[in-house]
């Protein structure tokens, strides 16, 4: 019997142990791959099993360290086969081969690897079977792990080899056998085609990585081996922050300034197959991007992503949500409420699965800073399956504890049951105990809790629908999670309807829904915030698409809700009714040259909001892309006493080029610029990577104030620069 959520499959298929050593070349041309019988191939879109224009065969073996995929993408015109980009994790319309992963069998959780004729790398996990629930999207892009690929091209065709340690994905094994998912396809750019292994329906957004339609395979005799890995990094480089005050003479700014000469480590070790521990110390996150600039038009607050490798590692099996409330949001660590950095002192992690409870457990220290103490961060998940192997129960505990005696903790339960088919039901409750809130008040649960109650059909295809309560207490608080509203009653609900329209068609598919999202206050149920909108999808079988939407908008400002909109205009206490449209074209992705062109225009609380944004994106090269976007917001408001400014032009702007002298060294250059906070921020990014796990960065940051009056921020003036730094990191990978 194997130990996953679902048990022994009699339909599963025994992957064939390799005799021989595989040379990882990309040329195939070993004894053993004749021996295996290649995947049976179905056409997955444009149109679901449909004459598919290549031929293509892909197999599967292993040893006792690796699992081995070849792939053999013959193509009859060798012109057509598009190779784009050599910079690794930055898809740009390329051919793609990819094998997607359920190593626990969970249907749940997965890993994609992907290379294209160039032999660029991309990885990804993925999280909750495929399916974006409450506006969560299931693929990190962001996660790594250790692995290889070698490609080659011919006037046959291209071919790859993909090398995966069971290292670098884990497993569950019984006696020796691991029972596995398995999803293998391959991406045709020049006939917009895709190729797919098993047999998937695309009735799903993401239906070609759904880890619940992945074919069941059998691995017999495998005990991987379990290595230590043994990351240091050193770090030197030069910091100045403004602190926006002015030395004894009043003749110029003051500025820390710091030297750095750092050094840390991390460790990863695979406690067992399926069990991975994860150590750091003196954590340091030079290397990572900075946020972009966003233009945030509404009274609540807004989350960034988390880009920071060290919490990539099965993150979604810490996503504990309620929409735009969560319980964990890894931001709170290492990052002050301003995003200043924070020293991580060090901490562990521990994830995976031991037969169908899924484990999650952080903990962190952070030393004091400017604006906080020193903090310890724990976080302990638990998912167990029940029911069936799409169903859990399961319960979070976080802590934050300062030095300086605050503390918060959070319990929740939830659990998400597979009804019936694409049918799911949601429940989660949650309670805090912070030490901000007023003794008498701590044990009034209503008051410091949250519950959510969700139904849904999640599918693109047929009737799809959504509908969810939530309720907020007024002392809620997640003290390392992140929420938009507290003491509110909010529901929502989508009804909609999506179809594929034919072979003929020139679209891929279409999608009508309507959908509400309403804010109540507690107790009273005045309205805060309310929503109706219809919208409409459509996908070109050229992977272009069109959307547009229709929208009601209420908003009730309460007594102490009036604020000001982008720092220069007031808006007073009132009730608003308004409407709005908006309309968005993506050209196709494989196209070298290709924009997102987006215009929304509509009333705006009292006045009116007129918004065009574009996306373009070159690919030049092989080894240079460039990328930029650019939106113009027009605010224009009747003049009323108190007011401020009656118009605005918002401009946010960035632009980013990247260029891969090879698959080992590339730089990366980022600029944005801000009007609304008056600030220009460059980012310039070295990296030769070695090998994997052995990488040098230099990387140069700098923030320019564009407007030296610094009457807004309650200074005379500001100084043209903000900060800047210089930073060179290396990082050794040992694997012991």
């Amino acid at each position: 019997m194997i130990l996953t959520g679902k048990g022994f499959s009699q339909s599963a298929i025994k992957i064939q142990r390799l005799t021989e050593p595989i040379t990882l070349d990309g040329i195939i041309d070993e004894p053993v791959w004749d021996e295996i019988e290649p995947y049976q191939m179905y056409q997955y879109e444009p149109v679901y099993l449909g004459q598919m224009s290549e031929k293509t065969e892909i197999r599967t073996a292993y040893d006792d360290e690796f699992l081995y995929i070849s792939a053999k993408m013959f193509t009859h015109d060798p012109s057509t086969i598009s190779a784009n980009s050599l910079y690794r994790d930055r898809y740009s319309g390329d051919d793609v081969f990819a094998v997607i992963l359920d190593p626990f069998n969970d249907d749940q959780n997965g890993m994609r690897f992907f290379t294209t004729p160039a032999g660029t790398r991309f990885d990804q996990s993925i999280s909750n079977d495929a399916n974006t629930i409450g506006g969560n999207r299931p693929i990190n892009s962001s996660w790594n792990t250790h692995w290889d690929v070698e490609t080659t091209q011919t006037k046959e065709g291209w071919f790859a080899e993909m090398r995966i340690p069971f290292s670098s994905i884990g497993f569950q094994s019984n006696n020796g056998i691991a029972e596995m998912g398995l999803i293998v396809y391959r991406w045709l750019s020049h006939h917009n085609e895709r190729h797919i292994y098993p047999q998937i329906p695309p009735n799903w957004d993401e239906g070609k990585i759904k880890p619940s339609k992945a074919k069941d395979i059998i691995l017999t005799d495998v005990n991987a081996p379990r290595p230590i890995y043994f990351t240091p990094y050193a770090l030197t480089g030069f910091l100045q922050q403004n602190t926006n005050t002015l030395n004894e003479s009043g003749s110029s700014f003051v500025y820390d300034e710091d030297f750095k000469n750092e050094f840390g480590f991390d460790i990863k070790y695979n406690v067992t197959n399926n069990l991975t521990m994860d150590l750091t110390a003196n954590t340091d996150f030079a290397q990572v991007e900075n946020d972009e600039q966003r233009l945030n038009l509404t009274r609540f607050s807004i989350s960034y992503p988390e880009k920071r490798q060290f919490f990539q590692q099965r993150s979604a099996l810490f996503d504990f949500n309620y929409g735009d409330t969560r319980l964990f949001y890894s931001r709170r660590i290492g990052l002050d409420n301003a995003g200043n950095p924070v020293r991580i002192y060090g901490g562990a992690r521990l994830t995976g699965r031991v037969g169908d409870l899924d484990v999650g457990f952080l903990n962190l220290q952070t030393a004091s800073s400017a604006s906080l103490p020193s903090e310890n961060f724990g976080v302990l998940r638990l998912k167990k399956g029940i029911l069936n192997p799409s169903s859990y129960a399961g319960g979070i505990f976080t802590s934050r504890i300062g030095a300086d005696g605050n503390s918060n903790v959070v319990l929740g339960l939830d659990t998400d049951l597979n009804l019936y088919r694409d049918d799911y039901l949601t429940f989660r409750v949650s309670q805090s105990i912070d030490s901000d809130v007023p003794e008498g008040r701590r044990n009034n649960f209503s008051n410091n809790s949250i519950f959510r109650l969700a139904w849904e059909r999640r599918a693109s295809t047929g009737l799809f629908y959504r509908f969810f309560v939530n309720r907020t207490g007024q002392d809620f608080n997640p003290g390392i999670g992140f929420y938009k509203t507290i003491n509110t009653s909010d529901y929502f609900y989508r009804l909609g309807y999506g179809w594929r329209p034919g072979e003929n068609s020139a679209f891929n598919q279409h999608s009508f829904n309507i959908e509400s999202y309403n804010i109540l206050e507690n107790n009273s149920y005045d309205l805060r915030s309310r929503f109706i909108a219809l919208k409409w999808t459509s996908n070109f079988k050229n992977n272009g698409s069109i959307r547009s939407s229709f929208k009601y908008n209420q908003e009730h400002l309460l007594s102490a809700e009036a604020f000001d909109l982008v720092n220069k205009i007031f808006i007073p206490v009132s009730n608003y009714d308004f409407f709005e449209g908006s309309i968005s074209y993506s050209s196709p992705r494989t196209r070298r040259l290709m924009s997102r062109v987006t215009f929304e225009y509509g009333e705006f609380f009292d006045g009116t909001r007129t918004q065009y944004r574009i996306d373009p994106r070159w690919v030049a090269n092989l080894h240079l892309e460039i990328s930029g976007s650019y939106q113009l917001t027009r605010l224009r408001f009747p003049e009323i006493n108190g007011r401020g400014q009656k118009e605005f032009d918002a401009h946010v702007g960035r632009l980013k080029s990247e260029y891969a002298f090879n698959k080992k060294i590339s730089t990366s250059a980022f600029i944005q610029y801000s009007n609304v906070a008056d600030l220009i921020g460059a980012n310039f990014r070295f990296r030769y990577n070695f090998r994997e796990g052995q990488d040098l960065w230099i990387v140069f940051d700098q923030t320019i104030n564009t407007v030296l009056d610094g009457q807004r921020y309650g200074l005379d003036s500001l100084p043209r620069n903000e900060n800047r730094s210089i930073l060179i990191k290396y990082t050794h990978t040992f694997k012991i």
